[in-house]
């Protein structure tokens, strides 16, 4: 019985892992501009979009901006969202919920604003 065990908790450990990336489908693309480090982050499973912000000179994350996306479907339907700030666990992010409901290409032209200063992001992502 002990290696019955022993052998199911094995094997969880490996498919578990395997089974979460197919589950939790994410893609993460990762843009630099004005001193600013932006990894989009796609979670086709629940149509979330999440942004990090990081600054390349200091290191630290980024919890003060402004951002707001332009999603171009492939269908060629504009979604406009306001991506708000949240921190979940120990990380923070922007973040909103996008329908990707058709397969196809997806252009997110996203605007960070951090005080006076402007800086624009764009990211493509495909839904198979």
């Amino acid at each position: 019985m002990k290696n019955i065990l022993k052998t199911v908790i094995v094997l969880a450990g490996v498919v578990a892992p395997l089974l979460a990336q197919t589950v939790f489908a994410q893609t993460e693309e990762t843009k630099m501009a004005e001193g600013i480090k932006a990894t989009l982050n796609v979670v086709t499973s629940s149509n979330m979009v999440d942004l990090m912000l990081i600054s390349s000179k200091t290191g630290k994350v980024i919890t003060d901006a402004k951002v707001f996306t332009k999603i171009k479907g492939p269908d060629g339907k504009v979604q406009e969202k306001d991506l708000l700030g949240m921190q979940m666990g120990e990380v923070f992010s922007y973040m909103n919920n996008v329908d990707m409901a058709k397969k196809g290409s997806y252009s997110f032209d996203i605007s960070v604003e951090i005080g006076k200063k402007k800086v624009k992001f764009n990211f493509v992502y495909e839904v198979k």
